[in-house]
């Protein structure tokens, strides 16, 4: 049985390419895994560890946008001639297989503000800001969402106490996309010209949403979001990455529940992919303790789920 990684950093850790693999028996075998960017400079290096994985005959998916918590740094770059935006259109074009991603909003990324000589020095007393400004995160993000759905490409999106503003990006994405297509389709029928509705999606054709930090109560919002964009239940999909305290809160069986088997992604969410084989099995028990399935079950139907996501055409 198969086991891929539906998430990783593996260009960004200290060993560069890592072939996660057992070291004790196992039904299980590492077939491959999705290389998510963060930042432009990563573009070379997630073609590069795609490339030495497809080498090897294991599955690889590159995966090409800007992370929030680096997006500042993008923006406020000192070369004026930097079209991100423009050079991440390009780099999707070159790459008919690629997703975007890493992309996202996050209001829980902090950076102090520097103090004056004067100022109180207690650490209780320093000032806080975003790293990046949430109102250049959802600019930034809604024109990757919108970028995703012009090209018809899956995104795979990371949110931290921003439900509230993806839902409004989400919106804004929508409206932009109902002006750039005619959703009444045209025919001329026995020589009489009728108009029909089709569903055109508004928004990227398939949504992940990786180290998923909502609440239960969040998914039918979040569904809805997706409806609106004439997004199907099918093609919304959520992972919980060991990696992250989430996988572990007592809350997260529920909400595993909630989402259900079709709609649960393995991930590692790790740069350093010595640990991705120890985090990929984690994966696989949390997920079969918290639905009462065999590790077996998890196995397959995950597999299933990523080539759905990642494999199937739009």
């Amino acid at each position: 049985m198969k086991l891929f990684d539906a998430h990783s950093h593996m260009h960004m850790g200290p060993r560069g390419l890592v072939i996660p693999a057992a070291v004790e028996q196992t039904p299980f075998t590492f077939d491959g895994a999705a290389i998510m960017s963060t930042h432009p400079r990563d573009y070379i290096k997630v073609d590069s560890i795609v490339s030495g994985l497809r080498d090897r005959d294991y599955r690889a998916v590159p995966c090409y946008g800007i992370h929030p918590w680096f997006l500042y740094d993008v923006l406020t770059s000192s070369d004026e001639e930097v079209d991100w935006l423009g050079e991440l259109k390009q780099r999707l074009l070159d790459h008919p297989d690629a997703i975007v991603g890493e992309i996202g909003l996050d209001g829980n990324r902090w950076v102090e503000v520097k103090q004056s000589d004067q100022a109180e020095e207690s650490i209780w007393k320093r000032e806080r800001v975003l790293a990046c400004p949430m109102e250049l995160q959802r600019k930034a993000f809604e024109e990757q969402l919108v970028l995703a759905a012009e090209l018809q490409r899956p995104v795979s999106i990371h949110v931290v106490s921003a439900w509230g503003e993806l839902f409004a990006a989400f919106e804004n994405v929508r409206e932009r996309m109902k002006h750039k297509h005619d959703q009444m389709a045209v025919k001329v029928m026995d020589g009489q010209r009728k108009r029909q509705k089709t569903k055109t999606k508004l928004l990227p054709p398939k949504i992940y949403f990786h180290a998923f930090s909502g609440k239960a109560g969040a998914l039918p919002s979040i569904r809805s979001a997706c409806a609106k964009g004439n997004i199907p239940l099918e093609d919304i999909y959520f992972g919980f990455p060991p990696a992250i305290k989430n996988f572990y809160a007592p809350k997260t069986p529920g909400i595993m529940r909630e989402i259900g088997i079709r709609q649960l992604l393995l991930e590692t969410d790790l740069e350093d992919a010595t640990s991705a084989w120890d985090d990929l099995k984690r994966g696989v028990s949390g997920i079969s303790e918290a639905l009462d399935m065999t590790e077996s079950e998890v196995a397959t139907e995950t597999y299933k789920n990523v080539h759905r996501f990642y494999f199937e055409p739009v």
